[in-house]
């Protein structure tokens, strides 16, 4: 009965894993495309006319606002898998499929005392991971958030997002926060070279933190 738990663990790690590399191809993929389609030209172009670049069968809004939503989509799917193969990795839940295994507070907290436990806590408390959640959410569930063309950079309109902060306990709450004007490609920019790099940086802090364990079991 242990080897097939043991064995349906790695099964479900090796999914995990395989999972989380493809929805980072889907984010460096939709940057690209991103940055390809939002240069200053091709945004001058649309604000004149309804322009469609040669070889493509929709017009350049279309190119930037469906690369937008599929990045930023791939980016909360690729952060919200985390702490299901963190428990894979490290279990503190015997039910790998328990609703309760999340970015919350309850969970991020029974690996206190682990090495990775700050910077676990430090992605739990990023505000820019956070936006990302408000803005999926606020797609996903309720109305597309409108990209303003300003002629040489886009900027979102309004949409809110749970800001994350501690009380004067040192418990996390969060608070609802307006973000209206940001420029999207920077932000897109900023969760593309910050925000994934600071992911990975805890998986590996993750499994250096497990083969130290593996070492000290020897």
């Amino acid at each position: 009965m242990l080897i097939y738990w043991r064995l349906h663990s790695i099964v479900k790690l090796e999914a995990c894993t395989q999972s989380i590399y493809r929805w980072l191809q889907y984010c460096e993929y939709h940057y690209v495309n991103l940055e390809d389609a939002a240069t200053e030209p091709n945004l001058r172009f649309d604000r004149i006319s309804v322009y469609r670049r040669a070889g493509e069968t929709v017009p350049v809004r279309y190119v930037y606002e469906a690369n937008i939503a599929a990045f930023l989509n791939s980016l909360h799917a690729l952060l919200d898998s985390f702490p299901y193969l963190l428990n894979l990795f490290i279990p503190v839940k015997e039910d790998p499929e328990s609703t309760s295994i999340k970015w919350h507070e309850n969970f991020i907290r029974k690996y206190e005392g682990m090495d990775f436990y700050d910077e676990l806590i430090g992605l739990l408390m990023d505000s820019t991971f956070h936006k990302v959640k408000g803005y999926v959410n606020t797609i996903k569930h309720k109305h597309l958030i409108r990209i303003s063309n300003q002629w040489n950079h886009l900027k979102f309109e309004e949409y809110s997002y749970k800001k994350p902060s501690r009380d004067g306990q040192g418990k996390i709450t969060f608070q609802p926060e307006i973000v209206g004007g940001e420029n999207v490609v920077s932000f897109v920019e900023e969760c593309h070279n910050e925000l994934i790099p600071k992911l990975f940086n805890l998986c590996d802090s993750v499994l250096h933190f497990k083969d130290s364990q593996l070492s000290n079991d020897l």
